[in-house]
């Protein structure tokens, strides 16, 4: 009998996103973000390409020098496979998916356009793309790019700051807040998984590896309530309030609740994080008198 479960074990791993890319016998790629603070003119574009997947491109300009280039891709509502509809590919499960069926998953292709992008400083041209991994830079990304360009060699009436720390544990926590007129008209918050298992510490979190708790589509969020309910309601909160450290009446805040009986907690540990990264990023912002 023990045998028995310990075949299926092994076979359920296997099966599981959270396969390590030696077993699974995927290529490596990073979703770790630049560590400190990035500031500048914010430019996005974004629109439906390839049968509806929606595609957005994010460019930001600091005195005349392009420090961020970022590419995502929403899959289309309809696509094929109903698990992965309307689904986030840049830090989700669906990289390892399309590793395991093409050898090359969608991400390579984008770090290496967003590289070649920020290294040559600009945005249109011939890029160098990876092959099983090129459509969504073909047919998405340069052509968001060619659309963009014209408005990023004139100042943005739209500001953008983030911060990017390591918060210990295998877990690195990204604030991202954009400001126009002297209003924040969007403040997210997340974090993102090592890019190895061994490097993240709760072994229950070691299978989300290359994920982000807010795209991941696996992630089972310890507070009982979905992370990107939580950051959502965050999200809508501040703009409203334009107050980044004012958490009252936000989900997992409270530790309340019977799940507590079940060993679980009722409040999210990320928001401790949060707001410590929303302190130091409104100083940044305070200081250069971008907020009324």
């Amino acid at each position: 009998m023990k045998k028995i479960i310990l075949i299926a074990s092994v076979i359920l791993s296997c099966l599981s996103f959270g396969a390590t890319p030696k077993e699974k016998n995927i290529p490596d790629w990073s979703v770790q973000p630049k560590l400190g603070i990035i500031k500048g003119d914010y430019y996005k574009n974004e629109k439906r390409f390839r049968q509806g997947h929606l595609g957005v491109l994010e460019v930001v300009k600091n005195n005349g020098k392009i420090v961020l280039v970022e590419f995502n891709e929403m899959t289309r509502p309809n696509y094929y496979n109903r698990y992965f509809q309307n689904v986030s590919k840049r830090m989700s499960s669906y990289n390892f998916k399309m590793g395991e069926a093409k050898g090359v998953a969608w991400i390579h292709g984008v770090l290496k356009a967003e590289k070649q992008m920020l290294d040559e400083q600009r945005l249109t041209g011939e890029f160098d793309t990876v092959a099983g991994a090129s459509n969504s830079i073909q047919q998405s990304m340069i052509p968001l790019a060619k659309e963009l360009e014209p408005s990023t060699n004139k100042p943005s009436n739209q500001k953008f700051y983030s911060i990017a720390e390591d918060l210990g544990k295998g877990i690195t926590g990204r604030l991202k807040v954009i400001v126009e007129d002297g209003k924040i008209i969007s403040c997210r918050y997340d974090e993102i998984f090592a890019d190895s298992p061994e490097n993240i510490k709760l072994p229950r979190q070691k299978k989300y590896y290359r994920q982000s708790k807010y795209e991941s589509v696996d992630y089972d969020e310890d507070s009982r309530i979905g992370f990107n309910i939580q950051m959502d309601a965050l999200n809508e909160k501040v703009v409203k309030t334009q107050n980044m450290l004012d958490l009252t009446g936000l989900p997992a805040t409270e530790e309340t609740g019977d799940y507590k009986k079940s060993g679980f907690t009722t409040r999210n540990t990320a928001w401790d994080n949060y707001l410590k990264l929303a302190e130091k990023l409104q100083e940044e912002m305070k200081k250069d008198k971008v907020l009324k």
